[in-house]
């Protein structure tokens, strides 16, 4: 992960260090802003089904595709903001779900519409840990 991130993050001066803070607390204002006026936000949990275990390791291309399908999980506690994925079903033997997000130190939010989203979709499924 540090491998395939480190064009991101170098070189790191002072002030890029700076506009990066800048810029992330913009966004979490905005943020802010919206769970103002919404309770919870639901996205996807990935811009892809999952994938082949270990897919992100095979080569710089892969770890690229993995990373950015992966920014919601990563964009989220960025912010600050508390997430919940909560299990909806299989697409074959691949569980999928939803990210329930809610405003800074609402985690109860989240819980809250995990258990309503659990309490109406398709119960969990067991999966096998090995296969």
């Amino acid at each position: 992960c540090l491998r395939g991130n480190r064009s991101r993050v170098t070189p790191m001066d002072q002030a890029n260090y700076a506009k990066a803070l800048t810029r992330r607390a913009t966004l979490t204002r905005d943020w802010m802003l919206f769970f103002e006026k919404y309770a919870v936000l639901l996205t996807p949990v990935s811009g892809e089904l999952p994938f082949p275990d270990h897919l992100d390791r095979k080569d710089d291309d892969s770890f690229k595709r993995v990373w950015e399908a992966q920014l919601p999980q990563i964009a989220i506690p960025f912010m600050g903001l508390p997430g919940l994925v909560v299990s909806t079903g299989l697409v074959g033997k691949a569980p999928v779900g939803v990210h329930i997000v809610s405003g800074r130190y609402r985690e109860d939010l989240c819980l809250l519409a995990g258990e309503a989203i659990e309490a109406g979709g398709v119960p969990p499924s067991p999966i096998d840990p090995v296969g």
